[in-house]
């Protein structure tokens, strides 16, 4: 009898822990259905928009060399670059191997970008940084905090200490399809100025753009526009893989606590039915004592 109450209870916590995970599962699959059609709906704008920007700074980094080569035929860049590293993690478990992904591609790119400074979005990711502090004492890593519901002023912020780096790269887990997802290591807008490469490809380029009103002034407000729409389109991006492997893993969780409670259920009838014969035996035994009395 009292293993079939011991079988009882652990089919009431596995049910209970079934019916969470089922729960989170439909919550997954409502928010990520909907954030793919908004991901989607502006996936194009953005590549659109991000190839104008870089037509036009590489037509205004030709401008450039041309009155600098009239200057000194000899000139020299720094190979010094300020960098930034933005990193979007979650603030929840519950998500499968989401963040361990995150934090494999981590391991790889910290020990290369050392002198980087670090900006952390998501609880998981800044207690990865906490351990990687510990590694590289002199590594400079900065907790970034935005809502669930992303908006563009939660950026601001961010995205203004932009002007002081000559690189930003990206770490997020990309959205392939529902099953799958891709942790990558992108830059965020278009490659920093590179001297060298211009100077050889600068004799192919052929042909005269006019600008109205101004290069530089359309540079600035095509740029200020593209790094609110960018930067948001990755995080939703990001949040459209985060819920993709909850879905998946709450699922995972959902069908193993169905297969445990018909373990259950068939261990619960084995020892119910040893329980019966057993008392089927003590009364065939009395009345075996009584027959012979």
């Amino acid at each position: 009898m009292a293993k079939i109450n011991e079988i009882n209870e652990q089919k009431i916590v596995v049910q209970s822990v079934g019916g969470f995970a089922s729960s989170l599962q439909q919550i997954a699959t409502m928010r990520m259905t909907s954030l793919r059609r908004a991901v989607l709906d502006s996936q194009r704008f953005v590549e659109e928009a991000t190839q104008i920007l870089r037509e036009l700074k590489k037509e205004r980094q030709s401008v450039f060399l041309q009155e600098l080569r009239k200057v000194d035929k000899h000139f020299k860049t720094s190979s010094l670059r300020k960098e930034a590293i933005i990193v979007i993690s979650s603030y929840q478990g519950l998500c499968g191997s989401y963040n361990t992904e995150i934090e494999k591609k981590l391991e790889k790119i910290v020990p290369q970008y050392l002198r980087a400074d670090y900006f952390v979005i998501g609880s998981k990711g800044q207690e990865i940084f906490k351990k990687f502090k510990r590694r590289y004492p002199d590594l400079q890593w900065y907790p970034y905090d935005v809502p669930e519901e992303v908006k563009i002023e939660n950026l601001h912020n961010l995205i203004n200490m932009f002007v002081y780096y000559d690189q930003i790269h990206l770490i997020y887990s990309k959205y392939i399809n529902t099953t799958t997802r891709d942790v990558v290591f992108l830059e965020l807008l278009e490659p920093a100025l590179d001297m060298a490469t211009e100077l050889e490809s600068e004799e192919e380029a052929q042909g005269e753009f006019l600008f109205e009103p101004d290069i530089e002034e359309l540079i600035e407000k095509v740029s200020e526009k593209l790094r609110y729409a960018l930067f948001r389109q990755q995080i939703l991006d990001s949040k459209l893989s985060l819920y993709t492997a909850q879905m998946i893993a709450m699922k995972t969780a959902s069908d193993n606590a169905d297969k445990l409670l018909k373990d259950l259920q068939l261990e619960y009838n084995k020892a119910r039915r040893k329980m019966i014969d057993r008392k089927i035996q003590e009364v065939q035994a009395g009345r075996a004592l009584w027959a012979e009395e």
